[in-house]
């Protein structure tokens, strides 16, 4: 019998008999749970087993959502693989509906499909719309921290910001420059832009000497090109947060501003109602105190060596520590319940 890959947001018609939706995952239990257009859970499926829920008729839309087992979110590395298809003893090869893959990283739930009545047949259509791109091992994990965080895939487009890294390129940073840390630092901040981030894009400025902006590329190598860029970048004196004239922008903008010290010019931060939020990032290898709108980020660990690198490393050996970073974040940017991946 037939089966239909679906990418994206596909949909599909499948005979209306009841349905089997199985869902299998790497190295993690997952419930299958369904619920109503209103919202309400579905009293009338089955769930033989984890991974396995049966849905003996549909009478109206159902949204069938999955959810860790054991866990409060989806560990890192999570892959979700969906099938929905008639549910038959006697057909070893019943008609199918199979999702692409779905990175489900960071999340407490997803909505995986949705079924509804098609005249005699039930119409079946997948959910998530959206592709992950490709990440560094530190960006990911960034990406799967950042839904966490915010408890969804991604926030609908139309709440999605302009994301831009500025980097205090004075005399001051080049033991930052050398240990790899901005470096660290622009991973993590791809990670988060593919999660509140419009375009898949970030936008780097160097700001010592003069403001140089670098120019675009992906995201998977954002922390390669910065560190690139810094290595040969002339230094200069006197780290100038605002040195940008943002005072004009109609697009809404995070602002990661990244120095080993609070700039100083930092009450000239756009207030409230500007679309512009910025946050400051403050490499310090010496405990210091973080205030409004500052993360202080140095290694937890004082047993990691200096070189390949000051912060990677403790980033990739402790999950906790990079969600508290990037909880600090976006600390101010709130998710909404039309997002990719959250609950209706």
């Amino acid at each position: 019998m037939p089966g239909y890959v679906l990418d994206g947001a596909g949909r599909v018609e499948l005979p209306r008999r009841p349905l089997a939706v199985t869902v299998d995952a790497t190295s993690t239990a997952v419930d299958v749970w369904a619920f109503g257009p209103d919202g309400t859970e579905s009293r009338h499926v089955l769930n033989p087993r984890p991974g396995l829920m049966i849905l003996p008729r549909v009478d109206a839309e159902t949204v069938v959502v999955a959810r860790p087992t054991q866990q409060e979110e989806f560990p890192l590395g999570t892959i979700l693989y969906v099938t929905i298809g008639v549910d038959s003893e006697r057909d070893p090869d019943p008609e199918r509906a199979e999702l692409t893959p779905i990175d489900v990283s960071g999340l407490y739930s997803i909505e995986l499909a949705s079924v509804a009545p098609a005249g005699e047949r039930v119409a079946v259509t997948a959910r998530k719309t959206a592709v992950d791109v490709a990440l560094s091992e530190p960006a990911a994990r960034a990406r799967s921290a950042a839904r966490g965080v915010l408890r969804v895939d991604r926030l609908p487009e139309a709440r999605r910001l302009r994301v831009e890294l500025d980097i205090d390129t004075t005399m001051s940073m080049l033991p930052r420059i050398e240990d790899r840390s901005i470096r660290a630092v622009a991973d993590v901040v791809a990670g988060i832009a593919t999660v509140v981030g419009v375009r898949d894009a970030v936008q780097v400025n160097l700001i010592g000497r003069s403001v140089t902006t670098l120019p675009t590329g992906e995201l998977r190598d954002l922390g390669d090109r910065v560190q690139a860029a810094l290595d040969s970048a002339s230094l200069g004196v006197g780290f100038r947060s605002a040195a940008l004239d943002r005072s004009s922008e109609t697009e809404r903008t995070l602002v990661v501003s990244v120095s080993d010290a609070a700039p100083a010019d930092r009450i000239c931060d756009l207030g409230e109602a500007s679309v512009v939020r910025r946050h400051h990032l403050v490499l310090s290898t010496t405990p210091t105190e973080p205030g409004a709108g500052i993360t202080v980020v140095s290694p937890p660990n004082s047993g990691v060596a200096a070189g390949d690198s000051l912060l990677t490393e403790s980033l990739l050996a402790d999950p906790a520590y990079l969600r508290r970073i990037v909880e600090s974040m976006l600390s101010d940017i709130a998710a909404v319940r039309d997002s990719e991946g959250a609950l209706k």
